[in-house]
């Protein structure tokens, strides 16, 4: 007879159990097969009408199965356990377990799997020379995109055919797609050499390094410029 010892037993018979886990509505019924192996299906009920269940878990019993139904009760006592059932405990995901998290209403632990689950996603994305303080901020980037970068991921707007290029097209084409990490510890005149050529590649006019480095600094507050021998370098703020 197979036991699984989940909870107190409330009916037993030589081919299992029948137990109530905890104080709740929810009973896990076993049943032995012929080669041994134990079973089990999770039973539930609208108050606690324990004759119900019982009944419901002998007529599971006494089914006449093959190997292959088996697997199909097997895998029904898994779809059968509620979302909101615990993995560790099997019981209710409520305050009353000590890794539930209140103020969130939700369990710390998978909270943190999905805060592991973030960090994790963003890392590749990180050169390895960029400072290890920018990976909180990156986090927090990769979460909630900052209002400055959505703004210069937004696709920039074609000119009306009759309408001449300008120089705010072409810093608008340079910084698509960037955010501000794509230009922490750069040299300004590094900066510029790669606008200076998508502008002539492009066949758009230009403003100069000292005009872009204000442009860069203005769209994206995170970042400060430091005055170095010839220039400028981008750090973060």
């Amino acid at each position: 007879m197979g036991s699984i010892n989940r909870g107190g037993v409330i009916r037993r018979n030589d081919n299992g159990t029948l137990e109530r886990i905890g104080k709740t509505n929810t009973y896990v019924g076993s049943a032995t097969l012929p080669d041994g192996k134990v079973i089990t299906k999770r039973f539930r009920c609208d108050g606690f009408n324990e004759e119900e269940v019982s009944q419901r878990w002998l007529k599971w019993q006494g089914r006449k199965i093959d190997d292959d139904e088996y697997k199909d009760l097997e895998d029904d006592s898994m779809a059968d356990k509620p979302s909101n059932m615990c993995p560790f405990s099997n019981e209710e995901c409520t305050p009353a377990c000590p890794v539930y998290s209140v103020p969130n209403s939700a369990c710390a632990v998978k909270l943190g799997g999905v805060a592991l689950f973030g960090m994790s996603t963003y890392l590749p994305n990180l050169d390895n020379g960029e400072a290890i303080e920018l990976l909180a901020m990156a986090v927090a980037d990769a979460v909630k995109a900052r209002p400055q970068e959505k703004m210069a991921a937004a696709p920039t707007m074609e000119p009306p055919a009759e309408a001449q290029p300008t120089a705010d097209d072409g810093v608008a084409l340079f910084m698509k797609d960037k955010s501000f990490l794509s230009f922490v510890n750069l040299h300004s005149k590094t900066v510029y050499s790669q606008y200076k050529k998508l502008c002539e590649e492009s066949e758009l006019p230009a403003i100069s390094e000292k005009e872009l480095v204000e442009k860069v600094k203005k769209t994206y507050p995170e970042l400060k410029g430091k005055g170095v021998s010839g220039g400028t370098v981008f750090m973060p703020a």
